[in-house]
């Protein structure tokens, strides 16, 4: 699916906005009027360094973004003169930058595809919400799971974002009201990883924009209402075959193929040790509780929401479709990093043959301890400080994002947990309500 054009700046275009990907998955830019454009494309453009998150120290500062013309889209939900192509990041010699999370990622893809002869299809499932400005905020519609209109009052602005999204590109597999009042989901077509994180990027990026063209805010926040579902974002993975183009996670007469179950006992193996990447906020671990479709517990299943790891049966001998879905992740993760840590998992898992062992049956939030306990089956971390000190002890994660992620990340999201315990209290005390520290750091801008 080619949901980003490839083509030069087109002559219409007044103005070229530079992308750069923070740690945090959030896209920064620099905007250069049209003329500027081919040299930025040739050289690059010069920032500092040193005032991006998990970048460089302020005595090194000096950077360069180097656009990427197949990263290349115009941005209709702002005007018709301005594009955006994303960038790599590199060093002033030419060295490209280890810390730059579109760069890691396309690396590591390409390093798969050399060594093994695959290509890892990625389709992401966000979940958002619209609310009201208030304090607290509110959601917009008290509409339940796929409610049509009157009770989806978001039908139409989903409508909206797909019709302008569609319009330079974006393909979609389906929209629909989900569980929680005011929450919704829109999945756009699956493609390879790194263009799935960035059709991520840009689709945050327009619905945001545009919702607040509505007077709404459009909340990528996992958890922002307590006592009703969190938003995840789901990651549906599977294994092609360069050469012969089949799907290596289906088995002719079997489902599901040995490779994909081991890649599953690579994901379950490193649940804990990715969480900090995957669900990267305090507000992360207030999603992450039992009996809101939320995973919790370190299984796999067929067809099981109640499971971390469920593999879709909608469509039994069709090979194509056979694939493994990730529950953990939600959607404030930097998709360019969560991908890419998801993807390491389930390779090490496939590299070391890890066995998931058997699916499990029923409902998981049910099982008793000691049921658990018989089965093996470990539980996430259960707060932003418990997800750091797992993510330090899994040398395959670390290593897959290299030192100078892992490093800026403990620093961070350590700085981060900090900051909310000296605000809020302790984790025992205000986990079960939403503070409005988190509204202030995470509403609008996770």
């Amino acid at each position: 699916m080619n949901s980003i054009k490839s083509s030069p700046l087109p002559s219409e275009a007044k103005y070229l906005k530079v992308g750069i990907i923070d740690i945090h998955g959030h896209l920064r830019g620099i905007t250069l009027r049209s003329y500027e454009a081919n040299a930025a494309f040739s050289r690059g453009v010069g920032f500092d360094g040193s005032s991006i998150p998990g970048f460089v120290e302020i005595h090194r500062s000096d950077m360069v973004a180097k656009p990427n013309s197949s990263a290349l889209i115009s941005l209709p939900w702002e005007d018709n003169c301005t594009w955006l192509a994303l960038s790599y990041v590199f060093y002033p010699d030419g060295k490209p930058f280890e810390g730059d999370p579109r760069g890691l990622l396309k690396s590591y893809l390409e390093k798969l595809r050399e060594a093994y002869g695959v290509v890892v299809n990625v389709g992401c499932e966000p979940e958002f919400f619209f609310v009201r400005k208030a304090s607290p905020p509110v959601p917009m519609d008290a509409g339940r799971y796929c409610d049509l209109p009157p009770f989806d009052e978001g039908e139409l602005l989903k409508r909206e974002i797909i019709e302008i999204l569609e319009s330079i590109g974006f393909k979609f597999d389906k929209s629909h009201h989900e569980v929680a009042i005011g929450q919704h989901e829109v999945d756009f077509s699956h493609s390879d990883g790194l263009r799935t994180a960035d059709n991520l990027v840009i689709f945050k990026s327009a619905v945001k924009a545009i919702a607040k063209k509505h007077g709404l805010i459009a909340t990528f926040m996992p958890k922002p209402f307590w006592g009703i579902n969190g938003s995840g974002c789901h990651v549906h993975l599977s294994l092609t075959d360069v050469k012969t183009g089949r799907n290596l996670f289906a088995e002719k007469g079997e489902g599901l193929s040995e490779t994909a179950k081991y890649f599953i006992g690579g994901l379950l193996e490193h649940a804990r040790g990715m969480s900090l990447v995957v669900a990267p906020l305090v507000n992360s671990y207030k999603r992450l509780l039992p009996g809101y479709e939320a995973p919790v517990y370190v299984a796999w299943g067929y067809a099981n929401r109640s499971t971390l790891v469920r593999v879709p049966v909608y469509y039994l001998g069709y090979e194509k479709a056979m694939r493994v879905e990730y529950r953990h992740p939600d959607p404030s993760m930097n998709p360019y990093l969560g991908i890419l840590a998801v993807i390491a998992a389930g390779m090490d898992g496939i590299e070391n043959k890890i066995d998931p062992g058997e699916p499990y049956q029923g409902n998981i939030y049910h099982a008793s301890e000691e049921e658990l306990e018989r089965h093996g089956i470990k539980v996430l971390p259960g707060s932003l400080e418990e997800a750091i000190e797992a993510f330090k002890k899994d040398k395959v994660i670390w290593r897959a994002l290299g030192d100078h992620v892992a490093n800026k990340l403990v620093e961070l999201k350590t700085k981060e947990w900090q900051s909310y315990i000296e605000s809020e209290g302790s984790w025992a005390e205000t986990r079960t309500k939403i503070t409005q520290w988190e509204y202030e750091h995470y509403l609008e801008f996770a």
